[in-house]
């Protein structure tokens, strides 16, 4: 008997190892296998978020670039930024002005100080970017000043940003990983009172459904490592699982060999 996790690694290889193999894990290896497939699976978001340089500030907070109406852009043609100090000589709007002063408006707001922009909603401030990170160019259309808004504000929250991303993402990554386990573990359970297959515990199905969550785990972080986003990731784990399990059962029958 090979030691653990070596023994799991070779459960995982053939259909029938699978299968026979599913009494192999005990409580602690169960747990720590299930640990590291979802680690395993995480990895890949977690150098994509890594790598980011940018992220699109209004998928945080919604509706935050509405006030950037194109009468407003029109006027923000005429800002210039330099030595990281805002120029402005255009009037002032009911969400965007210029100056020291916070005004009390409803929804998003811009206040354009001399040193940095300050994004309000209700009065509360929700970003603080300074001009280190932006250019004179980037006020002249809508769509460069978002994405230089978004690359900026990035820049100066990456940490708790990238955090949070990473947390979400394996929140995701890991909650469809214990659906698929405990779902076809609590389907296989449900036939032990058959005399078709050979299933007998409830931790026998566990064992069995990591066994077959092994390969498609590693191959969908693999994917996921040449840049495919969470979702395709998700899609090839769950349709590699099933594969896996169906191929088990054709070879096997789910059944001993010394009963078949």
């Amino acid at each position: 008997m090979l030691p653990y996790p070596i023994s799991y690694f070779s459960s995982i290889v053939t259909p029938r190892r699978i299968f026979s193999e599913r009494k192999a894990l005990n409580f602690w290896q169960r747990i720590l296998t299930t640990l590291f497939l979802i680690s395993v699976l995480i990895l890949p978001s977690a150098f994509q978020i890594a790598r980011l340089g940018t992220y699109p500030l209004d998928t945080i907070l919604e509706g935050v670039y509405s006030p950037l109406t194109n009468d407003v852009m029109n006027d923000l043609k005429t800002a210039v930024i330099t030595d990281n100090t805002l120029t402005y000589t255009g009037p002032n709007h009911d969400q965007v002005y210029f100056g020291d002063d916070t005004q009390d408006v409803t929804g998003f707001s811009y206040q354009l100080t001399a040193q940095q922009v300050i994004i309000r909603k209700n009065m509360q401030t929700v970003a603080e970017i300074s001009y280190q990170h932006l250019k004179t160019k980037d006020f002249q259309n809508r769509d460069s000043l978002t994405q230089a808004l978004s690359r900026a504000w990035f820049q100066e929250n990456r940490l708790t940003t990238s955090l949070l991303l990473m947390s979400v993402s394996g929140l995701i990554l890991a909650a469809n990983f214990i659906i698929l386990l405990l779902d076809a573990s609590g389907i296989l359970y449900l036939t032990k009172k058959s005399n078709f297959f050979d299933f007998q515990t409830f931790k026998e199905c566990v064992n069995f459904s990591l066994n077959c969550l092994g390969l498609p785990t590693i191959l969908a972080a693999l994917i996921g490592l040449l840049g495919q986003p969470i979702p395709s990731v998700i899609t090839i784990q769950n349709m590699l699982f099933v594969l896996i399990m169906i191929w088990v059962f054709f070879k096997t029958k789910f059944r001993d060999p010394e009963i078949q």
